[in-house]
């Protein structure tokens, strides 16, 4: 740590921060329409309800025999009068005495109710069965026993996984109503900055944070997120910034925040009145991280343009915020762990460094040259928050 000045009074600390920001950028809860196959991860808008009883029938839950209990014996053998296959109807009536080879998933007839299964019979035909002790009902999942027609299946505002997928399949959707999540556009600025495969001379730098924010917002939630970069150009800047605004949900701009002659974005936010509700935080890195709302309800984030600090600020900041807006909950989870070694920390700032989560409970910070160090956080997961303090801990 290079600095342990003190901040100013006004500037928040971290949870003050985020809490303003998540309160100036609620969500709108807009919704939309999707396939099945594209909704996975997505926050459900509307309740899904069954459309039939689940099952829709009693079915057998094992390959056997289905019978009445009443006549079951081990004594004597029983008649074979048939077989129902998964996906047959199970329009067959079973004489006094008999019983009817099934299939696992396959409809017990009406006037069976027990399937043995082959284990406990010698498969004859006719078939001896060799288990004295079968329950009634047994190896039958009964009609609606998971959801009668009507249910709710799926409530509205779960995060939609495989298995929530899978019921709205069962209940006859093809598509289900989701909370859209948020279109982003992310900004990068420099004449410094070269885009990726392109030349560079000894006093350039490839543009690392645009993909470095773009498959981060993806992660976050983001249902698309695209990138331009700006050369250092005040009007393009500016112009750049506003058709952002008119198109994004959220814009993400890296770098140019600060109050440099050649950082534009501050007179981009301010020409297309952008009402901050966040002008830095009181935390390291990324303490010059700025967040306002357009008056057409456009969230913008400015993030700081070293590549620690922009994933830092990201994390801790547009990640609440793109959860917020995709109807989850924006709030951040934090396990405590056990540092293995002792870290420097800052005596005026609360201070978020990546580190490694272990299986033992303990995490490592590894060692950094400051906020450009983006080299030192390749072998870490998460975000490790330090509180302010004049001695390393």
């Amino acid at each position: 740590m290079t600095s342990t000045s003190a901040d100013p009074p006004a500037l928040p600390g971290f949870d003050t921060a985020l809490a303003n920001a998540i309160a100036a950028c609620p969500s709108t809860h807009e919704t939309f329409d999707v396939p099945l196959d594209d909704a996975d991860g997505m926050v459900l808008a509307r309740t899904i309800i069954a459309d039939r009883d689940v099952p829709p029938f009693n079915r057998a839950q094992m390959d056997g025999y289905a019978l009445r209990h009443a006549e079951y014996t081990t004594t004597a053998p029983m008649d074979v009068v048939g077989m129902i296959a998964a996906g047959q109807p199970a329009d067959i009536r079973i004489p006094a005495g008999a019983c009817i080879a099934i299939a696992t998933g396959a409809p017990v007839p009406e006037d069976a109710d027990t399937v043995v299964p082959h284990e406990w019979s010698d498969r004859g035909t006719p078939v001896r069965f060799t288990r004295p002790d079968v329950k009634r009902g047994h190896a039958i999942h009964p009609c609606g026993a998971d959801a009668r027609a009507g249910d709710v299946i799926v409530p509205d505002r779960t995060h939609l996984l495989p298995q929530h997928l899978a019921l709205a399949a069962t209940v006859g959707l093809t598509r289900v109503t989701v909370i859209r999540p948020p279109r982003i556009i992310v900004l990068t600025s420099g004449d410094e900055v070269r885009p990726l495969g392109a030349s560079v001379a000894p006093h350039q730098i490839r543009n690392s944070n645009g993909i470095l924010i773009v498959r981060l917002v993806h992660r976050l939630g983001a249902l698309s997120a695209t990138h331009a970069h700006l050369p250092d150009d005040r009007q393009k800047t500016i112009d750049t910034v506003g058709h952002a605004i008119e198109t994004a949900d959220i814009v993400i701009t890296i770098g140019g925040v600060s109050a440099g002659d050649r950082d534009f974005f501050p007179s981009a936010f301010e020409a297309h009145g952008i009402d901050m509700a966040l002008r830095g935080a009181a935390i390291q890195p990324g303490k010059p991280i700025c967040i306002g709302r357009a008056p057409r309800g456009t969230i913008v984030i400015g993030l700081p343009g070293n590549p620690v600090s922009a994933l830092v600020t990201a994390c801790l900041f547009a990640g609440p915020i793109i959860r917020q807006r995709r109807g989850d909950d924006p709030t951040h989870t934090w396990r405590t762990l056990t540092l293995r070694e002792a870290v420097r920390t800052n005596a005026h700032r609360e201070v978020f460094r990546p580190g490694c989560a272990h299986e033992d409970g303990t995490v490592t910070i590894p060692p950094w040259a400051g906020s450009g160090d983006l080299a030192h956080t390749a072998a870490t997961t998460g975000i490790i928050a330090l509180p302010k303090s004049a001695e390393p801990i």
